[in-house]
């Protein structure tokens, strides 16, 4: 009898052990091997340590629980419990985060980090928290340059020029400021229109680009730094009202350093389109002239850009401009 209830104990002790973990489902849409899946998997090992493996973090890759505009509502449901999700994502829900992908707002990478490192950084985070969302850490899409048929370095060739228009206002305000014949579409449509000549340009980032084979249709890569988008790693507030403080503080002191994923994520871009040149495929960096005209027909328009994307933009555009003259630009 002593013994069949030492059993019954240390079986419930057991049951007590098992219940008590907790499990975080994060999702994504990046392949397993890419620095986006090794930056969760770095989060991973940090919080499993830090919590003795009372909190197991499982990813899921390769868009397993769906694409990135259902996982945010997901998340917001607390159906998944947190993702990293790309800056055109974040932009959709949160409209005034897509006032830090104006065309050519930007000249330099650094003054883009430094500017979501600061003070207003932290107000986006409060308009993400807003949509029940805790963002954990900003991360980093890249970005993104104009590809084609035909070199369009010099802004003058893309007037009248059949372009691939992304769903978003910063890709209809870059093409029709320069007056190209564009199409809306979305990107799984993309590269059959390039084949069936109902486009032939587009915008893409460098990973992208070469890792969905885009060089074959529109092999011409004109590096034109118009337009830039973070991403962040992101947790839903049901989520984190279910555990401790404690385990709360684990989430988020686990998180690697956001520097070291944007570089180990800018470094493979680099080095994708160091591939793609080497064997041939043309891309073209544009002198200071060339790009300055690109910029030169886009400035005009954001104004009206900045009105038309709703939520708090007017009133945040300011401060995304103080921010970016503090930090050197």
């Amino acid at each position: 009898m002593k013994f069949a209830m030492m059993g019954a104990l240390a079986l419930g002790c057991l049951a007590t052990s098992a219940a008590a973990q907790v499990e975080i489902k994060v999702a994504s849409i990046a392949p397993a091997g890419t620095p986006w899946v090794a930056h969760l998997e770095a989060w991973e090992k940090n919080v499993e340590a830090a919590s003795n493996g009372e909190i197991d973090i499982v990813i899921f890759p390769s868009g397993q629980l769906g694409n990135e505009f259902d996982t945010f509502k997901q998340v917001q449901r607390g159906r998944i419990d947190a993702a990293s999700l790309s800056g055109g994502v974040l932009g959709a829900f949160v409209p005034e985060l897509s006032l830090m992908s104006t065309p050519y707002l930007f000249e330099k990478t650094q003054t883009i980090d430094c500017v979501y490192d600061g003070g207003l950084g932290d107000t986006y985070k409060e308009l993400v928290a807003d949509k029940g969302i805790e963002l954990l850490q900003w991360g980093e899409t890249g970005w993104v340059h104009v590809y084609a048929q035909d070199d369009l370095s010099d802004v003058t060739n893309a007037e009248g020029y059949k372009a691939r228009i992304a769903p978003h206002d910063m890709s209809r305000m870059l093409w029709s400021s320069v007056g190209a014949n564009g199409t809306e579409l979305p990107y799984a449509e993309t590269p059959a229109a390039l084949q069936t000549g109902l486009v032939k340009a587009g915008e893409s980032a460098e990973v992208s680009y070469v890792a969905f084979g885009l060089g074959k249709v529109a092999p011409h890569f004109m590096l034109t730094y118009h337009l830039h988008q973070a991403g962040g790693i992101v947790i839903s507030d049901r989520t984190m009202k279910g555990l401790s403080p404690e385990q709360q503080q684990i989430l988020r002191d686990g998180m690697p350093p956001a520097q070291a994923g944007r570089d180990s994520i800018r470094k493979m871009g680099a080095a994708l389109l160091g591939q793609y040149r080497d064997a041939g495929g043309p891309v073209h960096t544009l002198s200071d002239e060339q790009r300055a005209a690109w910029k030169a027909k886009v400035e005009p328009n954001w104004p009206a850009f900045v009105a038309g994307l709703g939520g708090d933009s007017e009133a945040l555009w300011p401060q995304v401009l103080e921010a970016k003259a503090t930090c050197g630009e």
